[in-house]
């Protein structure tokens, strides 16, 4: 916020009164050529207060006036949001768990990891984890980071386990999702469909589509292959 400053500042008369100047300037008169110029001083006093004066009084009320410009400039900050989204906050494992919850959350629903591994970091990208301690966990095709007993998820691999779901609200993401339902569901976001070879994967439709209204670097990467959705993952820039 910028702040306008008023470096006006108020105008004013120092008055002397003539008296003070009379004694101090005639006293070596005679008293009537005092008096006389007393008089004359006394006119002279008037005449100059009555011309100066009301110049005084605009200066004054002038500098107590606030400073206002001539052409007022109004700033308006641009509201920018993403008009498609899939909330992350609104997404749960299997219907059940939010996106980050607890390994006793996980393991009651899934059963026990089938992995849990520690991170090559020399071939990751460290800003996307929480911390060096955390380790990738494994469940059917469920991927997620594990610290401690906390559970933040990565991704899923539909291919893997037919059985797996995200849910949010009244739309359901799994391996029967198809690529024209997400279309019609995001119909902006889908306009922008790129092809690329995934590790393992092989060549997939892909299409990001951001987790949050509020802008955000991350998004959910959606693949598909023969218009099917095969993975879901939760992609953040390195």
């Amino acid at each position: 916020m910028y702040r306008l400053r008023n470096n006006s500042r108020q105008q004013g008369i120092n008055v002397i009164s003539a008296d003070g100047l009379s004694r101090h300037l005639y006293e070596p008169l005679t008293k009537l050529e005092s008096m006389k110029n007393k008089l004359s001083l006394l006119i002279l006093q008037v005449l100059f207060m009555g011309c100066q004066s009301p110049s005084a009084e605009a200066e004054q009320q002038g500098s107590s006036l606030p400073t206002v410009l001539s052409n007022p400039v109004v700033q308006t900050a641009a509201i920018v949001h993403n008009t498609e989204h899939l909330d992350w906050q609104s997404l749960r494992i299997n219907g059940k768990f939010p996106l980050a919850t607890t390994v006793n959350n996980i393991d009651g629903l899934l059963g026990k990891p089938d992995s849990v591994n520690t991170i090559d970091w020399a071939e990751t990208c460290s800003s996307n984890f929480r911390s060096e301690d955390s380790k990738l966990a494994y469940y059917g095709g469920y991927r997620f980071e594990q610290f401690e007993d906390s559970l933040d998820f990565r991704s899923v691999d539909f291919r893997k386990n037919k059985e797996l779901f995200l849910q949010s609200k009244d739309f359901k993401l799994n391996s029967s999702t198809t690529l024209d339902e997400v279309r019609k569901r995001f119909p902006n976001t889908a306009t922008n469909i790129d092809k690329m070879n995934v590790y393992e994967v092989g060549e997939v439709e892909a299409i990001a589509l951001p987790p949050s209204k509020a802008l955000y670097e991350g998004h959910w990467l959606l693949m598909f292959q023969n218009g099917k959705l095969i993975r879901i993952d939760d992609w953040f820039p390195c």
